[in-house]
């Protein structure tokens, strides 16, 4: 039924879109926010009829896009509504988590659950969860990781976040209530446990991770280490609205041209002190206008279209 239910409404909806472009009925904004308009329908639609709401959503959304011609449409119109996808997630995301957290569970004589427990299995899971697997396997990754430095900075960085609270919400339906499931104590401790312990698992690695890079930077200039010089990179905007960032120079309408964060584009300083000087003649400026042009332009052919970033342990 969630099938059918999702190939229907997806079906009857891309049919709808197609008709509306045609007619130029639909503003970008509303192309862009249909799957999500879609997602709130069908999870509410489907709880109401008795049906898995995660597999007709999904239907749903594969029979949107079922001859690519929303995918097609939609990266056209991109830069209208990435910004806006991603302030609805990130921060919407983040406020849910802090409103669920369980705080008082955290040290409870019911679950048995006390301060060091959580703060031991947090720190096992920091180590054991991925660094091992990456460490072990990343020969076989050459163009991503170089060498155990780097396999070791990925493995370390693996935050748990949404996707733990929406698993062990899940779990909860999967498994009978705590009134319901008295008898077997095994059962009983489980369900009391799995929400504290998960949650703790969310909130520990939001905190160690979230502060792990301010304090490698303050390691690394403690120590004197060499930071990473790489070359500049061209990099598809996400949106032509959006101004680049600090590290960064505008490249053409689609791309900007960026730079390691404590790399700049090669100017000459006489260059940098002459700019924004008022009582410069015309032909001066246009001879500093040149130049820029020139460096912006010889950072542009040494760019690399490439989304790989360079990191450099000591």
């Amino acid at each position: 039924m969630s099938i059918a239910y999702g190939i229907i409404v997806g079906t009857l909806i891309r049919l709808a879109l197609k008709y509306y472009v045609q007619k130029k009925w639909i503003d970008s904004e509303s192309y862009m926010l249909v799957p999500t308009a879609i997602g709130l329908f069908m999870m509410g639609t489907s709880g109401a009829i008795g049906t898995d709401d995660l597999l007709s959503c999904f239907v749903a959304g594969s029979a949107l896009n079922w001859d690519g011609e929303y995918l097609a449409e939609a990266q056209k119109r991109l830069d209208e509504v990435n910004a806006r996808i991603d302030f609805l997630l990130n921060f919407g995301g983040f406020i849910y988590l802090g409103t669920i957290i369980p705080w008082s569970d955290f040290s409870s004589d019911v679950t048995g659950i006390s301060l060091g427990r959580p703060l031991a299995l947090g720190a096992l899971v920091l180590v054991f969860r991925r660094i091992p697997a990456v460490l072990l396997t990343y020969k076989l990754m050459p163009n991503t990781i170089k060498d155990w430095k780097e396999a070791l900075f990925m493995g370390y960085f693996g935050p748990i976040g949404v996707g733990a609270a929406f698993y062990v919400e899940h779990a909860r339906h999967l498994f009978p209530k705590l009134a319901e499931a008295e008898g077997d104590s095994e059962v009983v401790d489980m369900l009391r446990a799995i929400g504290p312990v998960l949650y703790w698992l969310v909130l520990f690695s939001i905190i160690v991770h979230g502060v792990s890079i301010p304090i490698l930077n303050v390691i690394y200039g403690y120590m004197g280490v060499q930071l990473v010089q790489e070359d500049a990179m061209a990099i598809r905007r996400r949106s032509v609205r959006v101004p680049p960032p600090s590290n960064a120079v505008e490249g053409d309408k689609e791309t900007y041209i960026a730079f390691n964060r404590f790399s700049r584009p090669n100017m000459s300083t006489e260059t940098l002190s002459h700019m924004g000087d008022d009582n410069s003649s015309v032909g001066d400026e246009k001879v500093r206008h040149s130049d820029l042009e020139s460096g912006l332009q010889e950072a542009r052919q040494n760019a690399k279209l490439s989304p790989r970033r360079s990191f450099n342990l000591p």
